[in-house]
């Protein structure tokens, strides 16, 4: 902070003064964020408020309230959803819809957590921020759920019955939502280890909702609970950045917190009494009838730590688990990967509980392997006690962590957002959120102290002397899933059998009723009531990304110059267009592997101390680039990545270059090991993001570049490690030397290209610790187009164990003789914010569906969560109609022209500017086309908008679909499908 802004912050108030309402507890400057902080309570209501004055203009309100669930009907995730669907001041159907369609929001969410719910916004521009705070407060004081039952309905669950011939289901965008989170094994094993450890407190129940009990929630009690719980005497209220405090304060009270009165609201979270011996849970999951229930069991250790940990407890029990489990090194983790009993070892520490919990969870196991799994923890710690902790991964695990918050790299998302959340972990149980800011005093001692013990004190005390412990086992079962849908479907025609005929009646005119107000438009006159910017507050000068391109070390410099604090980010990228095509997939497993094995000079325990005391961290990686300008080219590279401060950068080329060059690929345990950790990754993915693993598919059909993809981390990708995995004996011979001369390959022959963000000072440094590898490579060469895959349009149909779908369609415009401009991201708002909410979500209940178009082409559509399938393509058809049809107001196209410039102007690091930059330059993006594609979005018209319907329909007309979903949706549908298959 400038020391006149610093100077001029410590006189603007006094402790205990009143300002506009608010009396001034505590104010002290942060050196860690560099700002002020301060603690107010409003005199009138209670409400507290944390305002923290920053030299930053990404600005962050937000509201929270201390919401413990009694039950686990998923009330306070509903209320979350509801609240946000109309209010006194502005009685629209989604408000939150409207901001997200025209803001320049920087941020834009709300999220239910065990014990509180938060709803947080940012912005850049001044008048922008008062708007989204504004409609979030109206929101959450005086929502329409009073006078609109139908929200509940809508966002909650209601028994959907169109006729009344049809059978009636459960609905609803909560209730969607949770049938797939518990479709996900590991969601359901958090939610048993929250059960077990917490047999007496709000934490057993599942505050996001349990879709076996979500149909249990009354209206009457969804009201209750906003009653009791939303109120200023129950509200957490934060705000950070450049904005005028007293302007803030003022508007706050006058406009809301005046208008009600102090009350006492029991939101206490009741701790959880001391277990004294470990209890045990069973439980099953479902899995497809086909799928093998062998080494499919789930095992978890758990402990809670106690009652409000301190911050220095907090950061250092997270640096403990670091070096206890954090990969493969980590000596908890090796012992345990060493018994051979689970293909995974994972965990999981968390302080946003007034009670913090740790979990050892072992991932694709055996249920007789319970006491081994215990003993081996057991002896593991005690002998690390005894013995104490390999002093490098102690040293390692402080300067991970401390270079962590020095960075405060965050990427897109407002570093003052990450504060308010953080803080949340001391101030929700009564104890000062300040203290949550401050680390360099925590990190002191811990360098200070840890060579007498102090992680050893802290494992004994709170892990070998804790009698507060769970054991969770879930194992699969194939007939679960088949069995529970078959009871809730006997259940539901039960219920229709007992109603009267005027019952009957009564339940298909509420979904009739339901449906018809989903179909309403708002009126004009309300929707004019939501405040928005005007396009004369937009720069119509876009955002640079800076880049100078050199030739230096006779190969080519993408040079970022910007403020870094000292850090260098270097990248370095390898062509590997000499790879026959068939070794694709182990050059994506070689990159998984780097820096976690052995290298000639130290073994893979070695190697991860260094990284860790030494930088900030090596990835590797594949990337690929279609070029915008020349249809079907694209490009592809290896690149390796590190960051280091300045004078570490010598030691972080010397470790890259060791690990690129000199790796053994002859460890055959420990890659066995990474093999099995990378199969129950993607498997994961499949259950909790197949939006991204069906988009990716079905672009594979038709795109070069995509089906290239599928080589490095795709369906393909799976198969060809799970392959691996069962033959793994037989091939590990031929595999380790495949390993090996794909990284001579690589990094032996060329030269890289090389990028480096920092300061010219930083660029210096770093190029002259690369020039001893770097001059004795050949020079580099960059080949487009290096690969040739047979593609065809296969319209698969993935069969899951997921209780929900995740449906795609779509097609390259530029195949069918379209261009990309920039008014397509425009009807990609429109679309995704307007007709898909609408028809996927509000209608259909699925918890989200979206439209998206890029520079290459590529056009497709994809739901989230989604309880249809043919309906939702149907959908999908319907958007031709719908632009065709498309009438917009002058406001509304603005609306959606704003919120498409937002997306392009959120604040970057400089480390996130120089990775954007460096995907342009090899996309062959320039500064001419983001400025053009800027001007684009601004002149945008409604008739170049209902101009794309023809576009659309050339793309669905190809009929390109992927499916990932519930064996009997896509079973039910099959002759959608060319091919269905399991996806395992």
């Amino acid at each position: 902070m400038k020391k006149e802004l610093k100077e001029q912050q410590q006189k603007m108030f006094k402790l205990e003064e009143n300002i506009h309402g608010f009396i001034l507890n505590k104010e002290e400057f942060v050196d860690e964020i560099d700002g002020f902080a301060r603690t107010f309570v409003h005199e009138k209501t209670g409400a507290r408020l944390v305002y923290i004055s920053a030299d930053d203009d990404n600005k962050v309100f937000s509201i929270s309230f201390r919401t413990p669930s009694t039950d686990s009907t998923g009330v306070p995730h509903i209320l979350e959803h509801s609240v946000l669907c109309g209010s006194k001041k502005y009685p629209v159907k989604e408000p939150f819809v409207e901001l997200a369609k025209g803001s320049l929001n920087t941020f834009l969410n709300a999220m239910t957590y065990p014990d509180k719910t938060m709803y947080p916004i940012a912005s850049t521009n001044a008048k922008d921020f008062m708007n989204l705070m504004d409609v979030y407060l109206d929101a959450v004081f005086y929502p329409n759920i009073y006078e609109n039952p139908y929200t509940f309905l809508q966002e909650g669950w209601h028994y959907h019955i169109e006729n009344a011939d049809d059978p009636i289901i459960y609905n609803g965008v909560v209730y969607n939502e949770m049938k797939g989170a518990f479709s996900n094994p590991e969601e359901l094993l958090q939610n048993k280890i929250f059960e077990s450890l917490y047999p007496e407190s709000c934490y057993r129940f599942e505050s996001g909702g349990d879709p076996d009990v979500i149909p249990e929630l009354s209206y009457e009690d969804f009201l209750g609970f906003h009653k009791k719980y939303y109120h200023p005497s129950n509200s957490y209220i934060y705000l950070y950045g450049d904005g005028d405090v007293r302007t803030h304060l003022k508007y706050l009270n006058d406009e809301y917190l005046s208008g009600f009165e102090k009350q006492v609201v029991d939101s206490e979270i009741t701790v959880q009494p001391l277990l004294k011996n470990r209890t045990e849970l069973r439980t099953s999951y479902g899995v497809s009838k086909e799928e093998s229930l062998e080494n499919k069991d789930y095992l978890a250790l758990s402990v809670v730590l106690g009652d409000k940990l301190s911050h220095e407890d907090a950061l250092a029990f997270d640096i403990l688990s670091h070096i206890l489990l954090n990969n493969n090194s980590s000596p908890l983790k090796e012992a345990l990967l060493d018994l051979k009993i689970a293909e995974d070892v994972s965990y999981h520490f968390s302080s946003s509980l007034r009670q913090p919990y740790f979990s050892i969870v072992l991932k694709n196991t055996e249920e007789k392997h319970r006491d081994l799994f215990v003993s081996t923890v057991e002896s593991v710690l005690n002998k690390l006690v005894t013995d104490g902790l390999d002093p490098l991964s102690v040293e390692a695990g402080i300067n991970i962590h401390e270079f962590s918050h020095i960075e405060g790299e965050y990427g897109s998302y407002p570093k003052g957002l990450i504060y308010g959340i953080e803080m949340m972990d001391d101030w929700l149980y009564g104890d000062d959120p300040i203290a949550y800011l401050k680390y360099k005093e925590a990190f002191k001692k811990f360098k200070d102290n840890w060579k007498d013990g102090y992680f050893e004190k802290l494992l004994k005390r709170m892990l070998i002397d804790n009698t507060h412990q769970t054991l969770v086992t879930i194992v699969p079962d194939n007939t679960l899933q088949g069995n529970a849908d078959q009871a809730l479907a006997e259940k539901l025609a039960a219920f229709k059998t007992s109603l009267t005929p005027e019952e009957l009646k009564a339940l298909v005119d509420e979904t009739q009723t339901l449906m018809q107000k989903q179909n309403e438009e708002d009126a004009p006159e309300d929707l004019e009531k939501i405040p928005k910017l005007s396009l004369s507050d937009i720069s119509r000068t876009g955002r640079t990304y800076p880049l100078e391109v050199t030739e230096v070390l006779d190969t080519t410099l993408l040079f970022h110059p910007g403020f870094t604090g000292g850090i260098s980010y270097l990248k370095l990228y390898f062509d590997y267009s000499e790879l026959p095509q068939e070794d694709l997939k182990y050059l994506s497993l070689m990159c998984k592997m780097l820096g976690s094995l052995s290298t000639e000079t130290m073994d893979f325990r070695r190697l991860s101390q260094e990284i860790e005391i030494h930088t900030g961290g090596l990835s590797f990686g594949i990337e690929s680039y279609d070029d915008v300008h020349h249809f079907g080219d694209f490009t592809s590279n290896c690149y390796v990545k590190g960051k280091a401060v300045a004078e570490n950068i010598p030691t972080l080329i010397r470790i890259m270059t060791d690990v690129m060059t000199k790796t053994r690929y002859q460890e055959k345990n420990l890659i066995h090991d990474m093999i099995r950790e990378i199969k129950t990754h993607k498997e994961t993915q499949f259950l909790t993001a197949g939006h991204v693993v069906g988009v990716q598919r079905l672009q594979s059909y038709y795109s070069q570049s995509a089906r290239l993809f599928e080589e490095f981390g795709g369906i393909e990708f799976y198969r060809f490690i799970a392959d691996l995995d069962a033959n793994f004996d037989e091939r590990f011979e031929a595999l380790t030397e495949k390993l090996a001369s794909i990284a001579t390959l690589v990094f032996n022959n060329k030269k890289p290209l090389i990028s480096i963000t920092g300061t010219e000072e930083i660029r210096d440094q770093t190029l002259v610790a690369l020039s001893a590898y770097v001059s004795g490579l050949a020079p580099k060469i960059l080949v487009k187009n290096a690969f040739a895959f047979e593609t065809e349009i296969a319209n698969e149909g993935f069969l899951t164990a997921a209780k929900i779908q995740y449906v795609s369609q779509g097609y390259n415009i530029r195949a069918l003789g379209y261009q990309y401009t920039g008014s397509q991201l425009v009807l990609k708002g429109l679309l995704s914010m307007d007709y898909l909410w609408n028809k996927v979500r509000v209608q259909g209940g699925a918890y989200g569906a979206f439209m998206n178009i890029g520079r290459s082409g590529d056009l497709y559509f994809g739901s989230y969560r989604d309880p249809k399938l043919k309906k939702t393509f149907e959908a999908y058809q319907g958007v031709i109609d719908y632009i065709n049809q498309l009438d917009l107001s002058k406001r509304e196209l603005e609306k959606y022209i704003i919120g498409t410039i937002s997306s392009k102007d959120v604040p970057l690091s400089a480390s996130v500017k120089g990775e954007i930059a460096d995907n342009f330059f090899f996309s062959g993006v320039t500064a001419a086309d983001l400025q053009k594609e800027r001007e684009e979005i601004l002149e945008t018209t409604v008739e170049q908008l209902k101009s794309y319907g023809e576009m659309i329909a050339a793309v669905l007309a190809k009929n390109a679909i992927c499916v990932l979903g519930s064996e009997e949706a896509i079973n039910d549908e099959k002759e959608l499908f060319k091919v269905t298959r399991y996806i395992k």
